[in-house]
């Protein structure tokens, strides 16, 4: 039998009103109750909170109160406050003399409350410290809360990154109770909102629901950099940032983009450059902008984006980079840009604002400056001015727009007023980025010239082929003399972006200048070649043609004993001739597949002489020529003794057998084995005589 807590006791431990919790009880929202000679009686397993005493302390804590709202919150502490003066006239009346009841009312008909109202207060606080000073009327507390099963299941539905609404995951809750017979205490809707943002911090709401990236962005505490560490001029930090801004450019409406490099210490923009696109070439006039009127830094700080981190700058491409790992960058054996100017780089966290410092410049400059133009269109369709489509439309706003020129001068002008302009950040102590930049103790120098060269276009690494170098899908150098003779060589090549018409050539390795290489032109199909462009072109390929053959007569020339020098050289190189090995002990006969079928090739080669040569045709019968079968007389052969013979113990007789091993190149069948076996040990003459019998 569960333990039964009465309708009084329970309405004061939920906080709600009694006759709202009879109101349940009748309707049957609250499981287990009973009605006992008229009076209600509810089950301690409705809800956690019944299960123990609380006192006025543990009523008042900061958990509980999280649960009033915030209105009801301030009224309570208003009404505590009162209760403290009236405390305080009260005991100031006693002490002179007075009736303590009539000193009450007094109070609170100057404070325009009735005396009824403020004993109540009074006792409620008592009783139950300053939870017994919230308002209970209108049911509201009872809607709010909720069961704690399930509030933890409806977090566990709404913390989620696929971002579900407070009502499906309300009703999930409440199916959930259903299906289980759970009887959870759910509250509304309009309740629930109110829980979530009592309860869930804001940064937990961000990091579940909109990933880690949001939560570092504004949520995440970041460290904190000393200024004073920082040597003015030494660090830059390049980043691209999209006007909210249209301007007129080429007949069209735009949003221009900036370029600018920031020096990390002063804030000072040292470099910009607004183009209607970010690429390579705005970074680099940008980055020449800045290096001529401040010199190069010692480090730049830079966004992980395809432009600045391309393999212009770093030397190596960004896939190549993040193969090597992270750490991989050396600044010595960077090729790129940097490298050439002597300049180390870092790069920024990805889709972390706050690891480069010039995102603060374009908020700055987006309050400031952007949102005085008349074409202001805001970072996004919340911030647009309500309008602005159909006023672009208008003839009007076209005469008056900017165009991308006037608005660079325009942005040029602000941003020297920037400079210039006293700063309340970090380490600025109220100066201007141009006076602490201005403090500065050393600057890089580059000699006349360099720059210019330095700033522009480079490749990667090219080889040079037949018609030269290609690039950007032209080719460049056809006929050079100079790349003819490093045909196959690796090679890089620089340009100006406002003329295509030729590139520098580089040596890929040690940066050597080697030629200026001209645009080959290219010769449309099915247009006429006029005589005198065809002679030249002819003129320039028989030039390259007589470079090579010039060279190669040099080189025979010089060259013309090289076959018996060859052999000379590798004459002397030769080792000696080994000493004569001597004769092996025992010579070993070798059967093949072969063996008895070189006479009929040799029969077949004489055919096709004969017929080659057109002889007479002769009608052969090989069956009589061949050699008649020879019929071996049958005796018997002491193997023991014929092995001694052909195996003696002193090696010194080995040798003389007086074999001729120049018969064993002819085959023999059947019993001329035997035969050659038994005629070992007789002289030449005899085995002649034999053979001459066989045939």
């Amino acid at each position: 039998m569960p333990k039964l807590i009465s309708i009084l006791d329970a309405a004061k431990r939920l906080g709600v009103a009694i006759r709202t919790l009879q109101k349940n009880c009748a309707r049957g929202k609250v499981s287990g109750a009973i009605k006992r000679a008229g009076t209600w009686m509810i089950p301690a397993s409705f809800d956690p909170r019944l299960c123990e005493v609380k006192g006025p302390e543990k009523r008042a804590g900061k958990d509980t109160l999280l649960d009033i709202p915030a209105d009801k919150r301030d009224e309570a502490i208003r009404r505590l406050g009162l209760i403290g003066e009236a405390d305080a006239f009260i005991g100031a009346a006693v002490r002179e003399g007075l009736n303590r009841c009539d000193s009450l009312e007094r109070f609170a008909l100057g404070k325009q409350i009735n005396p009824r109202t403020l004993r109540r207060w009074m006792d409620a606080w008592r009783a139950e410290g300053l939870l017994g000073l919230v308002d209970k009327r209108g049911g509201q507390q009872e809607s709010e809360s909720i069961h704690p099963a399930a509030w933890d299941f409806f977090k566990r539905l709404w913390l989620d990154p696929r971002r579900p609404s407070v009502v499906s995951c309300l009703g999930m809750v409440r199916q959930h109770s259903k299906e289980n017979n759970l009887d959870w205490q759910i509250p509304a809707e309009r309740t629930m909102y109110d829980l979530i943002d009592r309860r869930i911090p804001e940064p937990t709401q961000i990091l579940y629901r909109e990933g880690q990236e949001a939560y570092a962005a504004k949520c995440e505490p970041y460290i904190l950099n000393d200024p004073d560490s920082i040597e003015p001029g030494a660090i830059w930090v390049g980043d691209h940032h999209c006007f909210n801004v249209w301007v007129r450019h080429r007949g069209e409406w735009i949003r221009p983009w900036v370029t600018a490099w920031e020096d990390m210490r002063s804030r000072a923009i040292v470099g910009y450059h607004l183009s209607d696109s970010p690429n390579q070439t705005t970074i680099l006039q940008a980055m020449k902008a800045a290096c001529e009127k401040h010199g190069p830094p010692d480090s730049v700080k830079i966004d992980n984006g395809k432009d600045y981190d391309s393999e212009l700058w770093t030397g190596t491409t960004k896939a190549r980079r993040k193969a090597l790992g992270k750490g991989y960058l050396d600044e010595n054996t960077v090729r790129g840009l940097y490298g050439m100017l002597g300049v180390t780089v870092s790069f920024a966290i990805p889709y972390h604002p706050k690891s480069k410092a010039i995102e603060r410049w374009f908020a700055t400059l987006d309050s400031q400056f952007c949102k005085t133009v008349r074409t202001y269109c805001g970072k996004d369709t919340d911030s647009r001015p309500e309008g602005l489509n159909e006023y672009l439309k208008t003839q009007a706003a076209i005469d008056e727009a900017y165009t991308l020129e006037s608005f660079t001068a325009t942005v040029g002008r602000y941003i020297e007023a920037y400079n210039n302009t006293a700063h309340t950040g970090r380490g600025m102590d109220g100066r201007s980025p141009n006076e602490v930049l201005a403090t500065r103790t050393r600057r890089k120098v580059l000699l006349d010239g360099v720059l210019d060269l330095l700033c522009q276009v480079w490749s990667g690494d090219l080889v040079v082929g037949k018609n030269g170098v290609k690039f950007n899908g032209h080719w460049f150098g056809q006929c050079d003399t100079q790349l003819l003779a490093i045909q196959g060589r690796k090679v890089r090549v620089s340009y100006n972006p406002a003329d295509l018409s030729r590139v520098n050539v580089y040596d890929a390795e040690s940066h050597q200048f080697i030629t200026i290489a001209e645009q080959a032109a290219f010769v449309r199909y099915g247009v006429t070649v006029g005589e005198s462009e065809s002679r030249e072109a002819h003129r320039k390929i028989a030039r390259a043609k007589k470079i090579h053959r010039e060279y190669g007569k040099t080189m025979q020339d010089r060259f013309i004993d090289a076959t018996h020098l060859a052999i000379r050289a590798a004459q002397d190189n030769a080792r000696p001739e080994p000493a004569a090995a001597p004769k092996p002990r025992i010579l070993k006969p070798v059967g093949t597949v072969l063996d008895g079928q070189v006479k009929a090739h040799k029969e077949v080669v004489n055919q096709n002489t004969a017929k080659a040569a057109k002889l007479p045709e002769f009608d052969i019968d090989y069956d009589l020529m061949r050699r008649p079968e020879k019929k071996l007389p049958e005796f018997e052969v002491d193997w023991e003794a014929m092995y001694e013979r052909n195996h003696p113990r002193e090696p010194e007789t080995t040798n003389d057998l007086g074999m001729d091993w120049r018969e064993l190149k002819q085959p023999r069948t059947g019993g001329a084995n035997m035969d050659y076996v038994l005629d070992l040990n007789q002289d030449k003459p005899v085995r002649k005589q034999k053979k001459q019998q066989a045939g």
